[in-house]
């Protein structure tokens, strides 16, 4: 994992010399070359970020800071509240080590020299503008330029600063160390630098550490800290570099993580991002901005090569996929996966064969990841809280869930007992007398979620013959499969025969049905024969359909239903009833 990534690192050329880092800078604080103080420059989101001069973890202590770009509350002392709500300023010696650092700078390099000056000497009217610009926070990075100059652009300081940064190290190391990430016999660090860009899942306002071995029970044979997986500075700055560009390059966090992957080679088609999109749900408008659009319309052209077999056979290349999130200031590794190209997009072909169910009229559509846990929670969830809900209550199967589409492997049997329970709430929820005008039909997504589980499942157990169809499958072995067909059937008769009732057949007895099929469908079957009687004398046509149809499905059900279905049984039902349900809505012409 550690050498993939440093690989990644030297390929895409993001390797930075030890003792520099990308930086976030938010502002400049402006100079003339005399030195006069010009303004504060607010830099554009979007402009890429510069190389900078860094400390490492140094910078965490009380007495030193970073040079040339720091946080704007040690350039400026800013105060804050202690316990007592009194403002204290506590950065005095930070903001010292800095002017002093640039001073001492500016012995190899006039234009520090004359920044020192200038900052000394405005530094209050700086800091009084700084705090007046709206959303401006201490956190901020802030650079100094000097006639239009970035001091972490010019060249001049470069040797003072190599002899500089190592005499602030005065700790021994122990030389001669193997790095864990090259091979290489190196010098390793103390403690390796932080990762930025995981405040969204959990991560610390001042990075994360990737390789931390702070408590004793992480620690072998006497080594204290990094020793214990020694890196060398330059492999574990290759590495930082090479998660910070992922995680930048990362989709939305899904379940509480930022899933981010690379590949070994260059590929036009990145398909690793197909399951965080959808496809057939939402067109494209004139209300997205111009990126989306963008990322849209490729991921579209991606997953028509994907269905058409058309994209590139790359048996050496291999993907790499990590889900990443924050806590306690460390970098947690939900997982961890890699495998080759041909796997990945022969596994994806399969995860969408396996989501495929043809709505009648409408065709295909498939749902992206966030869509399918949105059915893996609360029915009645408030829209507002969805991410929430989805980070607290899915954070320990999600990983499952990737794994599972990138390798065709089972799903976690949780994601059916959750979609099932989304179901059963949404038929059961679906009763509203205002709008109802028949009988209620499972959500497609959920439905798509309970298939998929039931074909890996099936799969796995050589039970090819029990696959389920994406369409309705009439002749379908299982008697779960056609006992949903009648509970459908069922409901469809009793609204043709009494209109709308409120609270039918499936809002009274679905859940009931789907578990416990041998104590409620007996019952449903007495009250169709009088929803068929009115059916007879108001509408015969209507009754001899339904009349063959209630014939054809009990013979394939049998004399008798268990006491019981199984988790597999009540998916099996639940399909069963979607599929009879949703053939009412097929164009006539079709039945015909």
């Amino acid at each position: 994992m550690l050498e993939a990534l440093y690989k990644y690192a030297i390929e895409h050329d993001l390797t930075a010399k030890p003792g520099f880092k990308y930086k976030n800078v938010k502002y400049y604080i402006s100079f003339s070359a005399t030195g006069e103080y010009i303004g504060l420059e607010k830099v554009e989101d979007g402009t890429p970020q510069p190389l900078c001069p860094d400390i490492g973890t140094l910078a965490n202590g009380k007495t030193k800071s970073n040079i040339i770009v720091e946080k704007a509350e040690v350039i400026f002392n800013l105060p804050e509240k202690n316990k007592k709500g009194e403002l204290e300023f506590k950065r005095e010696q930070k903001q010292k080590f800095y002017l002093d650092a640039l001073n001492e700078a500016g012995e190899y390099d006039s234009y520090f020299k004359t920044a020192a000056n200038g900052l000394i000497q405005n530094m209050e009217s700086i800091s009084s503008e700084f705090m007046q610009i709206k959303k401006a926070k201490g956190s901020d990075f802030i650079g100094i330029k000097v006639n239009d100059s970035p001091l972490e652009s010019r060249t001049e300081y470069l040797e003072w600063w190599e002899d500089f940064r190592k005499g602030l190290d005065t700790k021994k190391r122990s030389g001669n160390a193997r790095c864990f990430i090259t091979g290489d016999i190196a010098d390793p660090v103390k403690t390796v630098p932080v990762v930025q860009g995981l405040l969204s899942v959990g991560g610390h306002t001042k990075g994360d550490s990737f390789i931390c071995f702070d408590k004793d029970c992480y620690q072998s044979y006497g080594f204290k800290q990094a020793a214990n997986a020694s890196v060398s500075e330059e492999a574990v700055t290759a590495v930082n570099a090479a998660l910070a560009e992922l995680i930048k390059k990362a989709p939305k966090p899904v379940a509480g993580a930022k899933n981010i992957h690379w590949f070994s080679e260059e590929t036009e088609n990145d398909v690793t991002v197909l399951p965080d999109f959808g496809f057939g749900g939402d067109d494209l408008n004139d209300d997205k901005n111009e990126k989306l659009l963008e990322d849209e319309q490729r991921v579209q052209k991606m997953f028509s090569a994907l269905k058409n077999n058309t994209l590139p056979v790359m048996p050496q290349n291999r993907y790499f996929m990590m889900s990443l999130s924050g806590v306690n200031g460390r970098v947690m590794i939900r997982s961890y996966d890699e495998g080759t190209y041909d796997d990945l997009c022969n596994n994806l072909r399969l995860w969408y064969s396996d989501l495929a169910i043809c709505k009648p009229s409408y065709g295909y559509s498939y749902p992206k990841l966030y869509g399918i846990y949105t059915r893996l929670i609360n029915y009645n969830t408030d829209p507002k809280k969805l991410t929430e809900k989805i980070d607290k209550e899915l954070s320990g199967i999600s990983p499952g869930i990737v794994y599972s589409i990138y390798h065709g492997t089972p799903l976690p049997d949780t994601v059916a007992v959750k979609a099932l329970a989304y179901i059963r709430s949404q038929m059961y929820g679906d009763n509203d007398d205002s709008k109802k005008k028949s009988a209620p039909i499972p959500d497609l997504t959920a439905c798509q979620i309970l298939k998929a589980w039931l074909n890996r499942k099936y799969r796995n157990q050589n039970k090819e013959e029990s696959l389920i169809m994406d369409k309705l499958n009439v002749d379908s072995p299982s008697v779960a499969y056609q006992t949903g067909r009648l509970m459908a059937v069922y409901a469809l008769i009793q609204n043709a025969a009494l209109g709308d009732v409120g609270a039918g057949v499936v809002e009274r007895y679905y859940t009931s049905a789907c578990s416990s099929p041998a104590l409620v469908m007996g019952k449903l079957a007495t009250m169709s024969q009088y929803h068929l009687s009115k059916l007879k004398s108001d509408k015969p046509g209507m009754y001899t359909n339904y009349n063959k149809l209630l014939e054809e499905i009990t013979v394939k059900i049998g004399t008798s239903l268990p006491k019981t279905f199984t988790l597999e049984q009540q998916s099996e039902f639940a399909l069963g009833y979607y599929f009879q349900r949703s053939q009412r809505f097929t164009k006539k012409e079709t039945e015909e």
